[in-house]
């Protein structure tokens, strides 16, 4: 089983990568649009793998940290919670993620793609007493962090990113936004100009 690789980027596109291992394989991994905005100015990485095997295929995903991994390894044994919808979930972050289940934000979690209140609801649920390794201060923090919607926050830092912005900087404000501003026409060029 493969769990740990490092690799040469060949193809790469919002939800999966093709790469060359220094062996000469080729393999297809799938990324979430996090993921990605992360990658695309690499052409060598190390990844964490979590390689997924059922009776008719053998699927790869690729993960920027451990405690990904651990997360999505939880995930993907909730009914109603598949792969892809997994990925989607962890577009949020890891440590918004974790904020949100262990907090019960379920306003957070029910505002991304593919997820209801029912489903946000069962998340947290089943994972809120998980401990994923990630340690977390005062739940007023948090909240701060929850202020826009996850398609939003994804949005936002996709595209501030692909403008060469560093994707940790950009959610240290993203988490400390001004009260009342919610919109990518607001937030954007608040961001710019914070990182001028």
């Amino acid at each position: 089983m493969i769990s740990y690789l490092k690799w040469t980027i060949i193809d790469l596109n919002f939800h999966s990568l093709t790469i060359l291992t220094s062996w000469g394989v080729w393999y297809e991994v799938w990324i979430n649009e996090l993921t990605y905005s992360k990658l695309w100015l690499e052409s060598e990485v190390w990844l964490y793998i979590y390689h997924h095997i059922t009776e008719n295929n053998q699927t790869l995903f690729w993960f920027i940290e451990p405690e990904e991994k651990k997360v999505f390894s939880e995930l993907i044994k909730i009914s109603g919670v598949w792969w892809k919808v997994a990925m989607q979930i962890l577009s949020l972050g890891i440590e918004r993620l974790v904020f949100a289940i262990k907090w019960e934000d379920n306003k957070t979690i029910e505002g991304i793609k593919w997820i209801g209140k029912k489903m946000a609801e069962k998340i947290i649920l089943e994972l809120k007493d998980k401990d994923f390794g990630i340690s977390f201060h005062d739940k007023d923090t948090i909240k701060k962090a929850n202020t826009i919607s996850a398609d939003l926050h994804i949005s936002i830092k996709s595209t501030l990113t692909n403008m060469w912005y560093n994707p940790r900087d950009i959610d240290r404000l993203l988490s400390d936004l001004p009260d009342g501003m919610n919109s990518a026409g607001e937030i954007i060029p608040f961001v710019i100009r914070e990182l001028s």
